[in-house]
């Protein structure tokens, strides 16, 4: 009785688990490649050599200001007409999702680093530390309290964007509630399933991005 009411069964919800792990997965693997460029970038961004702190603007700025989707199509249908270089929906996923996130994390690894006083370094210099001895023991942690709370709002976000790799025909939670959707004639109650599980993974998120920015705030 229930279930015809709600006219899913259990191969739908398995067709939901599978959904989200392809989700999770592709989140995952592109936040994770994404933050180690936006390490290395947003460190070079730092250089005192203008020009070579210039040069990732040259990657930083077009993916921090065009659309999300626009990045996607380009990769996935343009290179193959002026390249030959065709991919896969998720390698074409993991590509743009992994850049998009690289451009706002190097920002973001930018900013941290710069917003420690000089103050600290001329301490650590005092102390006989060299400039890398500094950079590691004395900067780094101090950055990453910065770093940890914006990090993950930026992680919370590419989960939630990734919703756009069901564009690419993706079979993501969207593309899942798309075809349920159309097949159970039940539009409200799919999408609903697949805002409560976007909900349920983001807000523990997001929640613990505000206890590490209160313990930051009560820290300083």
């Amino acid at each position: 009785m229930f279930e015809r009411f709600l006219k899913l069964t259990p191969n739908d919800a398995l067709f939901f688990l599978r959904a989200t792990g392809v989700t999770l997965g592709i989140t995952l693997v592109s936040i994770t490649l994404g933050s180690l460029l936006g390490i290395i970038f947003g460190i070079i961004r730092c250089s005192k050599i203008k020009l070579l702190s210039a040069l990732p603007l040259v990657y930083i700025e077009p993916f921090r200001n065009s659309p999300l989707v626009v990045q996607l199509f380009l990769i996935y249908y343009g290179l193959p007409v002026v390249s030959n270089i065709v991919f896969s929906d998720v390698t074409a996923a993991i590509i743009t999702l992994s850049l998009n996130t690289g451009a706002f994390f190097a920002v973001m690894v930018h900013n941290s680093i710069k917003s420690i006083p000089i103050a600290q370094w001329e301490a650590g210099y005092a102390l006989g530390h060299s400039k890398l001895s500094v950079f590691i023991h004395v900067i780094t942690p101090q950055s990453l309290r910065l770093l940890l709370p914006m990090a993950i709002t930026l992680y919370i976000n590419q989960l939630q964007c990734s919703s756009m790799v069901s564009l690419i025909s993706m079979i993501d939670l969207c593309r899942t509630g798309q075809i349920l959707s159309l097949r159970t004639f039940r539009p409200f109650l799919i999408w609903g399933i697949v805002f409560a599980i976007y909900f349920a993974i983001s807000f523990p998120l997001a929640k613990l991005a505000r206890r590490i920015e209160k313990h930051i705030d009560f820290a300083y």
